[in-house]
């Protein structure tokens, strides 16, 4: 599922321009952005066939996006799963983290395997780590 924010910095910035407060465009841009992306994981959940998310990236240490996302899935009957907040504000924090979980499952690979797929996709990574 595709998401696009074209327009609404152009948006804002007319906004800007017209006298509003920057506090409260950041806040309706937050609550907007925001709730585009809770709406496009329900419609993801529904499509798949699941009844867990998981918020992950800097974005989850997000409180508002938590509180949205949670809303969402606790209507849904579902689980949502969020990394320790100290684990959200830094990616490389939340690799190595990843890293961990699949070396503690058996997972290896040979630093001379790896390689970067620029359009790696998520979806396509073995879970061996969780039950």
């Amino acid at each position: 599922m595709d998401i696009s924010f074209s327009g609404i910095l152009t948006a804002a910035e007319v906004r800007r321009r017209e006298g509003v407060p920057v506090p409260q465009l950041c806040f309706s841009m937050q609550e907007t952005i925001f709730a585009m992306l809770v709406e496009v994981t329900e419609r993801a959940m529904a499509h798949v066939e699941k009844d867990e998310v998981v918020l992950g990236g800097g974005v989850a240490a997000n409180a508002r996006l938590r509180q949205m996302l949670g809303r969402m899935a606790a209507d849904r009957g579902a689980r949502m799963f969020v990394p320790e907040k100290r684990l959200c504000i830094d990616n490389g924090a939340m690799i190595a983290w990843l890293g961990i979980l699949m070396h503690r499952s058996g997972v290896r690979m040979p630093v001379r395997g790896t390689r970067i797929r620029q359009r790696f996709r998520t979806d396509e990574v073995e879970v061996a780590w969780r039950d």
